[in-house]
């Protein structure tokens, strides 16, 4: 049954998406939650609507996603990016220096969740469960942090 429904998902999604690869994203997305929510679906309505409507809540988050992302590059700018020639290695070293005092003036709580972000790789909805707390607190407390870095590096290169 969800097999048969496939180009129809796929048109769905990719007219409101207008990217193939962001389509064949967004379906792939929409068919995992399909077969996580199966046991959800009620017999006697229709299985129909219920995928459709997974599959626009699946777009509307692939477009909240994507809306975080500010900085969005065109192949032209990836590929100026890769001829600049590299940094000099002191340049690199003196950053990476000023970095690390940056980050041992944080408290000892704002390292640790660096370090669970950024090291561990752990998702933000893990973070927030693990916190006890929402997911745009812990967004909000990271940005805070990255702002606080930023402001700390600035300074200290100034000198």
């Amino acid at each position: 049954m969800l097999e048969a429904m496939q180009p129809r998902l796929y048109g769905f999604i990719l007219k409101r998406l207008a990217d193939r690869d962001q389509t064949l994203e967004v379906l792939q997305r929409t068919n995992l939650v399909i077969c996580q929510k199966a046991a959800d679906y009620r017999l006697g309505t229709s299985f129909e609507a219920w995928t459709f409507t997974i599959a626009r809540f699946q777009v509307m988050a692939w477009r909240k996603n994507q809306s975080r992302n500010r900085l969005v590059f065109s192949d032209t700018v990836y590929e100026q990016i890769d001829r600049k020639t590299e940094p000099s290695e002191a340049n690199d070293d003196a950053r990476v220096d000023v970095l690390k005092d940056c980050v041992k003036q944080l408290n000892v709580n704002e390292r640790k969740l660096l370090e669970q972000r950024y090291q561990e790789d752990l998702p933000l909805t893990t973070l927030a469960s693990t916190m006890n707390i929402s997911l745009d607190a812990i967004g909000m407390r990271l940005s805070r942090i990255r702002k606080k870095l930023g402001q700390c590096i600035q300074q200290k290169l100034q000198k």
